[in-house]
């Protein structure tokens, strides 16, 4: 799949061990697939996540048969070598995981390639290679949905950031309905979330009010 920033409007991430149920993981996101997620980053990671590999090929081929059925592309996060073998559309790195330089050795023509980035300085380095296509940048306000995101970097340094990258730039880290227009004011092409998507009631209604602010 060609890589086109439309798909960072509304990203979701997550895992098994984001929900309450673990066998309802895969309703949940053909729910929100359905009601208009643009892209799903499976990130299996964490207290609570499947160690087991044969079972992790497993979910991860599960959300790509998902994925296809509404034509939206599987990111698959920190793990060149299940995307490859699910035929992932894509491979999202952070700044502590596999050397982006090695990946895109792997799959830099073949696969959509993330990449983590919440400092300038980072940033800059970004904007020196070839062969990504976008960047997350966050956490932009605090959150627990993920034990290693750091401190919250707030929305005038995401802006700042999106300024300094020639890359497409989604934002990720306790974003809510509450502070998502002013999170799409800084200038990203979308936004990526965990708890807003997996703890959503009624996505119906909630998903039209994310659209409606993102394609404000």
């Amino acid at each position: 799949m060609k890589f086109d920033e439309k798909i960072l409007k509304i990203y979701l991430v997550a895992g098994t061990q984001d929900v309450k149920d673990k066998e309802q993981f895969l309703q949940k996101v053909e729910e929100l697939l359905k009601n208009g997620i643009t892209a799903f980053q499976l990130r299996e990671k964490g207290i609570n996540s499947i160690q087991n590999r044969s079972e992790l090929v497993i979910l991860a081929k599960q959300c790509h048969e998902l994925t296809q059925k509404y034509h939206i592309p599987l990111i698959i996060d920190d793990d060149v070598d299940l995307a490859i073998q699910v035929g992932a559309e894509g491979i999202h790195v952070g700044q502590k995981d596999e050397q982006i330089g090695s990946v895109l050795n792997r799959v830099g023509n073949e696969m959509i390639v993330g990449l983590s980035c919440n400092r300038m300085t980072q940033v800059e380095q970004a904007n020196g290679l070839v062969g990504i296509d976008y960047i997350g940048s966050g956490t932009v306000f605090e959150t627990t949905s993920k034990s290693d995101a750091g401190e919250a970097i707030g929305v005038n340094e995401l802006h700042k950031l999106v300024e300094k990258s020639r890359y497409p730039v989604v934002a990720i880290g306790g974003i809510t309905m509450s502070n998502l227009a002013q999170t799409m004011r800084t200038g990203v092409k979308g936004f990526a979330a965990i708890s807003l998507f997996t703890q959503m009631k009624d996505p119906e209604i909630n998903m039209k009010k994310i659209q409606k602010i993102v394609n404000a």
